[in-house]
């Protein structure tokens, strides 16, 4: 890349249009490693586990369009499931976990650049391309890689997923959720109410020792984590009876649950459900000084929102 190109990037100097089109390409030739990083490893691993309860592979979204620059590729992962799995999930639920997290890495590692869903092709109301299916050549797989051709005027598709609640803070909320919590609100599987937390002063020395073990005094989610708790006594709710991003406070039985920035959005629907939640607070964005939007979910129908938990990755 030329260095006036590389300067372009970051916004610095003008560039001409033969310039631009090399960093769209250049994007888009990314993108393309990373599926091309996917179809490779399932070829080469179809009968280790867990690559090998690997159904289908779609991808959606602004690359599936043609997009020339991709903010990220979205890949849906069809698999089946067995008893290691199963025993897996259980183990990852308990723990606070996110099973899918185990397929992402034997697909495509650390590297960054993918947002993965999970078993949602059957139910979704948008447009998915089929990449791989079980049993597939690397050959066929990529020739249906190349049908996708660029298409420079496919821009990013309209906000999918849009609820009122989200206005204003959904580009701190993932596609995929938002997708996922309209649908579940939309099915009444659950609510969703949109506020603002106030800073406060924790009371309960416990719940003060708990978050000052895990963060530090200038950390967003020590302020966070303070606000959550501060919300949840001045309710009158004993944040000893709560589960803080990841952990509980004190006691077993939690119906009260928080989290930060999506990092344990699959186990909203079995802590709203399987463990008795009352409420889930998100933080969708963390900060130190500014406000801290978040998202009180609480379960409605109890058996749809089940059923809602393996589509949540």
């Amino acid at each position: 890349m030329s260095s006036s190109a590389a300067e372009a990037i970051s916004g610095s100097v003008r560039f001409d249009r033969a310039e631009v089109l090399l960093v769209v390409t250049l994007q888009r030739a990314a993108a393309l490693g990373l599926i091309e990083h996917i179809l490779h490893t399932l070829d080469e691993s179809q009968c280790q586990w867990p690559a090998s309860l690997v159904r289908e592979v779609y991808v959606f979204g602004s690359f599936a369009r043609g997009g020339t620059q991709p903010h990220d590729v979205d890949i849906d992962i069809e698999f089946d499931f067995d008893d290691r799995w199963l025993d897996h999930e259980m183990s990852c639920l308990s723990e606070g976990r996110n099973p899918g997290a185990l397929l992402k890495k034997t697909l495509i590692g650390s590297k960054r650049g993918c947002e993965f869903t999970y078993n949602i092709h059957a139910k979704a109301d948008f447009e998915m391309t089929l990449l791989w299916r079980k049993g597939d050549s690397i050959e066929a797989s990529r020739e249906r890689l190349d049908l996708i051709t660029p298409d420079p005027s496919a821009g990013r598709a309209p906000r999918d997923g849009m609820l009122p609640q989200f206005n204003g803070i959904d580009a701190w909320i993932p596609r995929p959720r938002r997708e996922a919590l309209s649908s579940a609100a939309t099915e009444g599987a659950i609510t969703i109410e949109r506020d603002v937390l106030l800073d406060g002063q924790v009371a309960s020395e416990t719940a003060r020792e708990h978050i000052n073990h895990r963060w530090g005094q200038s950390s967003p989610l020590h302020r966070a984590a303070s606000a959550v708790v501060a919300d949840w006594e001045r309710r009158g709710i004993s944040p000893e009876q709560a589960h803080l991003h990841g952990k509980d406070i004190h006691d077993k039985d939690t119906p009260y649950f928080a989290g930060f920035r999506w990092q344990y959005f699959h186990a909203i629907p079995a802590c709203l459900t399987e463990y008795g939640g009352v409420e889930w607070i998100e933080v969708v964005r963390p900060t130190r000084t500014r406000s801290l939007d978040c998202l009180r979910i609480k379960p409605g129908n109890l058996e749809v929102l089940s059923a809602l938990r393996m589509s949540w990755g």
